[in-house]
């Protein structure tokens, strides 16, 4: 457990949760950038969920090297990029979920968590939209449009969507690992569920629908990272679980949403979250927020999105999140001129805005941490430029303020 001298390194996360990738591949939590075979690839066996057992995934050498190096004070390699948050005077993830943990232990009174109890699942890359930082290993939505701008030379699509199944094999429904995660339901507080989309997953709405069965259900927590762009049936499901935690995932208003996350309506999305606060009213166990997810594309459009967010969707908690991969989206590796104009910018309209004024110091602090990378730069003049073509959009149309900046 958590204790004075540890207090700078120790993880709830790392404790008592694991993360599974689209591939099945597993880790502690998304912040760690590698997969346990990734990060020692001579340990046996190959820790993927459906072919190895989730307790196998949980407690293979490497997750128990990195508990204990973090329980004994000792900053691991493998979280670095929460090291670099708060590196940046950013609070990281491995800080907001300890505090979360020990506000319910101090306050709630839970119980300690035992085991896996905090489950997070990349559920495949089915997907209906195709994010611009995003792509096809995430959601199937890129599929087509990676095939044609980089393997239509190559192989038929056909054979590309053949070597594409690992990124959704493991959630399929005829995968080994729904069974094995009907056995590990008992000690289950949380669930986190990422796609691809989470909400076009036909086995998690099942799953649900057991911990319900089995009496499981009022001590599951439940958090969703949606695109907004559906409203399932399912959704009635909720109300019999402890908590649900709804974060829209949207890095744009109107035009530069759609840019963002083609070809997703921005009037779509909005109704759906209007049917959220409904919903929220209604079951009285709900949270709701807006994650922002911040890169080289929409960063100096933070200010509009807020204003959005306080005119329409202050129920909401807003939360900003960043892009730390592809390298060419990460905004600490943008030119020393963006990053200041960027600043004033951010500074100057956001300062005094409550929702996010203690937020934004550790993303500038992130950002002006970084060194700018020249080749990761004209990257992303290169990819703006080529998916622009494609998709028949304009970057420098849609963010004309920044795009003059950008140059």
């Amino acid at each position: 457990m958590i204790t004075k001298e540890n207090a700078h390194s120790w993880c709830v996360n790392a404790e008592h949760g694991m993360s599974a990738n689209n591939t099945g591949t597993t880790k502690m939590c998304c912040m760690i950038k590698d997969a346990y075979n990734d990060l020692d690839p001579d340990v046996e066996p190959i820790y993927i969920i459906g072919e190895s057992k989730i307790q196998q995934n949980f407690n293979n050498p490497i997750a128990q090297r990195i508990r204990e190096n973090l329980k004994n004070g000792v900053r691991d390699d493998a979280c670095s990029l929460c090291w670099q948050e708060e590196d940046g005077g950013r609070k990281s993830k491995r800080q907001r979920d300890n505090e979360r943990y020990l506000h319910e232990l101090t306050y709630k009174q839970i119980e300690e968590y035992q085991g896996l109890a905090k489950f997070e699942l990349n559920l495949g890359n089915t997907c209906n939209i195709s994010c611009r930082t995003c792509h096809a290993t995430i959601s199937s939505g890129w599929m087509r449009e990676e095939y044609d701008l980089n393997h239509s030379a190559n192989k038929t699509y056909k054979e590309y969507a053949e070597t594409m199944k690992r990124y959704h094999k493991t959630y399929d429904e005829d995968s080994a690992f729904w069974p094995d995660l009907l056995d590990n339901l008992k000690t289950i507080r949380q669930f986190d569920f990422y796609g691809g989309e989470p909400f076009l997953s036909k086995k998690m709405w099942e799953v649900l629908q057991i911990c319900i069965d089995r009496g499981y259900a009022k001590d599951i927590e439940l958090h969703y990272n949606t695109n907004g762009t559906s409203w399932p049936k399912e959704i009635e499901l909720w109300k019999q679980f402890k908590q649900i935690n709804l974060s829209f995932s949207i890095d744009g208003i109107s035009d530069t949403f759609e840019y963002m996350r083609h070809p997703a309506e921005w009037e779509t999305v909005k109704q759906n979250m209007q049917r959220a606060k409904q919903l929220a009213t209604e079951n009285g166990n709900m949270s709701l927020s807006w994650c922002v997810t911040l890169s080289s594309l929409n960063i100096y459009d933070l200010p509009d999105i807020v204003a959005e967010y306080e005119q329409n969707f202050n129920e909401f908690g807003i939360y900003l999140n960043l892009v730390h991969n592809p390298n060419h989206f990460n905004i600490s590796t943008m030119p020393d001129t963006v990053k200041k104009q960027t600043a004033e910018h951010l500074n100057s309209r956001l300062s005094n805005i409550d929702s996010v004024k203690y937020q934004l110091p550790g993303i500038l602090g992130f950002m002006n941490n970084g060194a700018y990378d020249k080749t990761a730069w004209n990257n992303f003049k290169h990819y703006v430029s080529k998916h622009d073509a494609y998709r028949k959009q304009d970057f420098y149309a849609t963010f004309e303020e920044f795009g003059k900046i950008v140059g």
